[in-house]
């Protein structure tokens, strides 16, 4: 019997002629898959002239790309982009929201443009494109045509190839258990029903495989067809990175939802594309839809809850990588309007009940809007006690110490360190870690100072906080799954530890060396995820004097070795260079049992952290170069501080 057309379909559906259920649900199974809004059109039937001479010319028929490759921005310039936007334009109080579905492109207020509408209507920051420049127009025909072989060409090379259900699954659960509750970024309703029945977005399916097999532990990666877990994450990132650069994807909500994602890529420092480019590109395409200027628009509760997420989760790590490097953030707080994010904007609609997917829990929803909060903080230390023209005074930094104060009494129960269980120790020390590092930042400077005040005291006692935390994330085996701040959180601890080791005698000076180790070993695990940037690596080992350095038990420097395939490890066994090599890595000898040999130390006392081959750095002296290492106390390290 032959399938009976539809009786309507959605405006979407009916651009791709797919099969539309949007009688039976609204929105239809198809826009929910895609993220993209559900619009009924208006019918024409029986509502245009019939007589022959009144018919439009047929047009000739236009190349159309696979599902992938379906356009629905096209750039009309490099620097401006369009979208069909499917929220309300703006409009005064005495106006009716009215709803755009024509493809737009969004303008500031401070463009020229503003200034010559009709000041008697509303007034618009998303402004509809002549139909010329619409997708469908046969202007892009040539555009078009050439994303057809773009798409071939990623067929051909297995960008559009993924591995086996087995470990798919197994690593789109390490995703959602890991990433999803730092960062919810995704509809996880959405994405289930998109993988369900096949529509997932090639882009961000390999995007979250790439995350997934960062953060799975380690039984789950052994259970895949991947010999090396570092392979297996540059095989998922290239995939994702060739789609995306053939412009093989039609949601704009997608790509940016893959870009962050991919921002999690840790290059070396001579890398272009490293964390800041694809944070940068992700921002600047959330800014050209007009994300920063949310409050001056409507959009459908769900659509604007996803909005607020990804935003925020792009300003969170925007600050958290400028802080980390010393680089001018990319969003600033006076060039957008978005409201801070609140419970409910993370409180998920539909429940899922899936083994892979997961479900929400409370302390999901409160973690990302406390994170939100100490990311604001984050900016307001750093442009108040770090940028150049600013100098830095006791009044500011008391005011910031009261907001930090205020933050932690307001805390949720649930996130709170006296109250917390098993089950939210990974978020709950991750954010505590995030709080206690705002200390560090605020009064390192003072703690640096050669004659500290008594305030330089709150520093430390951050960094011995932190150091407690850490160590009761390692006890838990949670170490490898937090995300990459943590890095910077356990080596700003590292610092001040060594610094205070440095000064201190006696049993001080042994329990610094101790918290110390505990860094170490920290970093050590986050190099199973992240790889770790030796060569910030080697400018901390660069800056120890020798007494220091033995005391951390680190060798002496005519002690190397060299990693057999896959080990290196400066500090002992380790599981890969981070630099990506294969083998033949130069290191000095580990402490504790660390006897140089492929593998982690168990027990805990071997540290596995990579300082690499770097030749352009030559920071590993022969022995006629022992004495370069003599370098006055930690002066180099303050500096770097």
């Amino acid at each position: 019997m032959p399938l009976r057309r539809a009786k309507q379909a959605c405006i979407h559906c009916h651009r791709r002629r797919i099969r539309c259920d949007v009688l039976q649900q609204r929105p239809c199974s198809n826009c929910v898959s895609q993220d993209v809004a559900c619009e009924l059109g208006v019918s024409q039937r029986g509502k245009y002239p019939r007589k022959k001479s009144l018919k439009t010319q047929p047009t000739q028929p236009q190349p159309i790309l696979p599902e992938l490759a379906t356009p629905a921005a096209t750039s009309v310039s490099p620097g401006v982009a369009t979208t069909t936007h499917h929220g309300y334009s703006h409009s005064h109080p005495n106006h009716v929201p009215q709803r755009i579905t024509e493809p737009t492109v969004f303008l500031g207020e401070s463009s020229p443009l503003t200034s010559v509408m009709d000041p008697s209507q509303p007034p618009k920051l998303h402004y509809p494109l002549p139909d010329r420049l619409a997708p469908s127009s046969t202007r892009d025909e040539a555009v078009r045509l050439h994303q057809v072989q773009r798409a071939a060409q990623l067929e051909s090379d297995g960008s559009l190839s993924f591995p086996p259900q087995e470990t798919t699954d197994s690593l789109l659960q390490a995703y959602f258990r890991w990433f999803h509750p730092c960062f919810p970024i995704l509809d996880r309703a959405a994405v289930y029903r998109g993988k369900c029945q096949g529509t997932l977005s090639p882009l961000l399916l390999q995007a979250m495989l790439f995350i997934g097999v960062s953060l799975c532990d380690d039984e789950a990666f052994a259970r895949t067809e991947f010999p090396v877990r570092y392979r297996a994450k540059f095989l998922f990132y290239s995939r994702a990175k060739a789609i995306y650069e053939a412009d093989a994807e039609s949601s704009p909500t997608v790509k940016l939802q893959a870009l962050f994602m991919l921002s999690f890529w840790r290059g070396g420092p001579s890398e272009e594309r490293d964390v800041r480019f694809w944070l940068g590109v992700a921002i600047s395409l959330a800014q050209k839809r007009g994300m920063h200027m949310m409050s001056k628009f409507s959009h459908p509760t769900r659509e604007k809850k996803l909005w607020k997420r990804i935003w925020w989760a792009l300003y969170i790590r925007d600050q958290q990588s400028a802080a980390a490097l010393g680089l001018p953030p990319r969003i600033r707080d006076e060039d957008g309007d978005v409201a801070m994010l609140e419970p409910h904007d993370v409180l998920e609609d539909e429940v899922v009940d899936d083994p892979v997917f997961g479900r929400q829990r409370p302390q999901d929803v409160l973690y990302p809007v406390e994170m939100a909060k100490l990311a604001r903080l984050l900016r307001t230390i750093v442009s108040t006690q770090y940028l150049h023209h600013q100098k830095p005074d006791l009044a500011t930094r008391n005011a910031l110490n009261q907001q930090l104060c205020v933050w932690e009494s307001e805390l949720p129960i649930e996130l709170r360190l006296d109250a917390v269980t098993t089950d939210a120790l990974l978020l709950t020390g991750l954010l505590h870690l995030t709080y206690q590092n705002l200390y560090i930042l605020l009064y390192r400077p003072v703690f640096l100072d050669p004659t500290p005040f008594d305030d330089g005291q709150i520093a430390l006692d951050a960094a011995t906080k932190s150091s407690r935390i850490m160590e009761d994330l390692l006890s838990h085996h949670l170490v490898q799954h937090g995300p990459p701040h943590l890095i910077t959180h356990a080596f700003s601890t590292l610092c001040i530890h060594t610094i205070h080791h440095r000064r201190s005698s006696g049993t001080t000076r042994t329990l610094a060396e101790h918290r110390a180790r505990l860094c170490l070993l920290s970093l050590e695990e986050l190099q199973k995820s992240w790889d770790l940037e030796n060569w910030v690596l080697h400018l901390f080992f660069k800056g120890l004097d020798d007494g220091t350095a033995q005391s951390l038990r680190l060798s002496t420097p005519g002690e190397m070795g060299v990693s057999p395939e896959g080990s290196g490890g400066a500090l002992g066994g380790g599981e890969g260079g981070v630099d990506g090599s294969e083998g033949g890595s130069v290191r000095r000898q580990g402490y504790g049992t660390g006897n140089g040999g492929g593998h982690a130390n168990t027990n805990g006392m071997g540290m596995g952290i990579d300082v690499g081959q770097d030749d352009w750095y030559g920071w590993i002296p022969g022995d006629d170069e022992a004495d370069a290492l003599n370098l006055q106390n930690l002066e180099f390290l303050y500096r770097f501080l």
